[in-house]
C-alpha cells in the first residue's frame, strides 16, 4: 500500500443534470438523484497545495469533461446544451476534491485512453 502522486476529483451531478436528464430520453430514466451522484466520476488530477488550486484544473478542463459527462448518458449531441459554460457546468455538477489518494493494490495499473478526452 502507497500513496501516489495524485489527487483526486470526483464529479457529481446535481438536480439540474437530472431534470435535463429526463427530457432527453424517452421514457425517462428511473433513477434517483442519489443513485446519479452515488456512482460519479472519479478523476486522478495532479497534487496540488490546496483545493482551489486543483479546483482550478478542473475548471480550465470543465469542456471536455463536461462533454464527457453528457456522453456518458446522451450520446446524440443535438440533444446536448448549445452553450456549455462554466456557469452551467457548476450549476449542473458539484466537484469534491480528495489531496491523499492511496494505492492499496500492488499490481501495476492497467491503463486504457479515453478517447477525445484533451485536458490541459
Amino acid at each position: 500500500m502507497y500513496e501516489i502522486n495524485r489527487s483526486l476529483a470526483i464529479i457529481k451531478p446535481k438536480q439540474q443534470f437530472q431534470e435535463w436528464l429526463a427530457t432527453c430520453i424517452d421514457p425517462a430514466p428511473d433513477v434517483t438523484l442519489e443513485e446519479l451522484r452515488k456512482d460519479a466520476t472519479a478523476l486522478l488530477i495532479p497534487e496540488f497545495d490546496d483545493e482551489e488550486s486543483a479546483l482550478q484544473f478542473v475548471y480550465s478542463n470543465f469542456g471536455a469533461l463536461f462533454e464527457r459527462e453528457l456522453e456518458d448518458w446522451v450520446v446524440d449531441e443535438s440533444l446536448w446544451p448549445a452553450s456549455r459554460s462554466l456557469k452551467l457546468f457548476k450549476e449542473w455538477f458539484d466537484i469534491e476534491i480528495h489531496s491523499m489518494v492511496t494505492d492499496m493494490v500492488e499490481d501495476d495499473f492497467a491503463n486504457m485512453q479515453v478517447p477525445s478526452l484533451s485536458l490541459h
